[in-house]
C-alpha cells in the first residue's frame, strides 16, 4: 500500500487541541479512519432501509418474540 500525503490548514488552538491526544499525525489519521467508517457505516444503513422498504418483513413482532424463545428453549 502507497500511502500520499495530505496537507490540512488548522488555527494554533486546534492544534494545540489535537497535540493533547498525541502526535497530530496520528490523530488526524485516526479521526479519518472514524469519519470513513462513519460513512461506511451509514451507507450500509440506508441500504438496509431500502431493502426493508422493498421487501417488508410480514411476521409481527410478537411471533418473532414467540420464535426466539422456542429457539432458546431447544
Amino acid at each position: 500500500m502507497t500511502t500520499k500525503m495530505v496537507c490540512i490548514r488548522i488555527s494554533e488552538e486546534e492544534k494545540s487541541q489535537l497535540q493533547k491526544y498525541g502526535k497530530i499525525s496520528e490523530t488526524l489519521r485516526d479521526a479519518m479512519k472514524l469519519y470513513l467508517n462513519k460513512k461506511k457505516s451509514d451507507e450500509l444503513l440506508r441500504k438496509l432501509a431500502d431493502l426493508q422498504d422493498k421487501n417488508p418483513i410480514s411476521t409481527a413482532p410478537e411471533e418473532i418474540v414467540k420464535l426466539i424463545r422456542e429457539d432458546r428453549s431447544r
